[in-house]
């Protein structure tokens, strides 16, 4: 077959196109090549996120072992993130569980794309992630909490209001209490309403009034509209201002941004 002959080829673009062709033909004949390529260092990384990528698509789930093996290498982390990568387009419940615990990786980039890998099947994390994510929201790293927090909010399950309000309300990262907030406006619930009212006025964090100010917009509370104006008037933070001006739009508001600037990207 003149498509796996090219998985061989020695053009970059020959290549990638038949890596992106490869869940078509039978997997039996796939898999080696495709497995090759996502663990030869000297190919580029292109070459590798796509191979990874083919197995997550191989049509009867023979590429899920070779992903979840790459998964658990303990050893390299790059392994670990091409996995997640894979495991993106595997669109079955069984890739869930085996991403949900990548969020716990100790490497940032192995959470981003087990984070985003999920994001791309929500459906599914609805149906079989809810539970394992609430666990996820008592994990002492904010770096864990957080990507559990926005998975939740995307869910739209009613089980993630109190646990996110619960974080908004009282944990001491401000990270975890920014995404918790942006969570809730996500989730569209209005009893969220006056606790992102209390944060957008109260909370010592401008990313997190500002996170508020944002799913305040989202939810468009009775009196949404007059705690936005209020912070708009009276936010010393020109990024908060700017994320309420905006919000204040899902309202029918129009306001002068001049004031507004972006949020400075601290970690304070």
């Amino acid at each position: 077959m003149d498509e796996l002959k090219n998985l061989a080829s020695d053009d970059f673009e020959t290549k990638l196109a038949a890596i992106r062709q490869a869940h078509l033909a039978p997997s039996a004949a796939v898999l080696k090549p495709l497995c090759d390529l996502v663990l030869d260092r000297n190919q580029g990384e292109p070459v590798r996120h796509a191979a990874a990528e083919a197995l997550g698509r191989l049509s009867d789930q023979a590429g899920r072992g070779a992903l979840l093996e790459l998964l658990e290498d303990a050893g390299d982390p790059h392994r670990r993130m091409l996995g997640a990568l894979g495991l993106g387009q595997f669109a079955h419940a069984d890739a869930v569980g085996p991403l949900i615990e990548a969020l716990r990786d100790d490497v940032n980039t192995v959470r981003n794309v087990a984070e985003r890998s999920l994001l791309e099947q929500i459906a599914l994390v609805r149906e079989h992630g809810i539970e394992p994510l609430l666990a996820l929201l008592a994990e002492p790293n904010p770096l864990v909490r957080s990507p559990a927090a926005r998975l939740l909010g995307a869910t739209q399950d009613d089980r993630a209001r109190e646990p996110l309000m619960a974080i908004l309300r009282s944990d001491r990262e401000w990270l975890s209490r920014m995404w918790a907030a942006k969570a809730l406006g996500d989730l569209g619930r209005m009893e969220a309403a006056d606790l992102l009212h209390e944060r957008l006025d109260h909370d010592q964090k401008n990313r997190v009034r500002a996170a508020a100010a944002e799913a305040i917009g989202k939810l468009k509370p009775a009196s949404g509209a007059a705690w936005l104006l209020h912070a708009l008037e009276h936010d010393d933070d020109g990024g908060v201002r700017k994320l309420a001006s905006e919000a204040l739009r899902q309202f029918g508001l129009e306001v002068d941004e001049a004031s507004a600037e972006e949020i400075p990207d601290d970690s304070e």
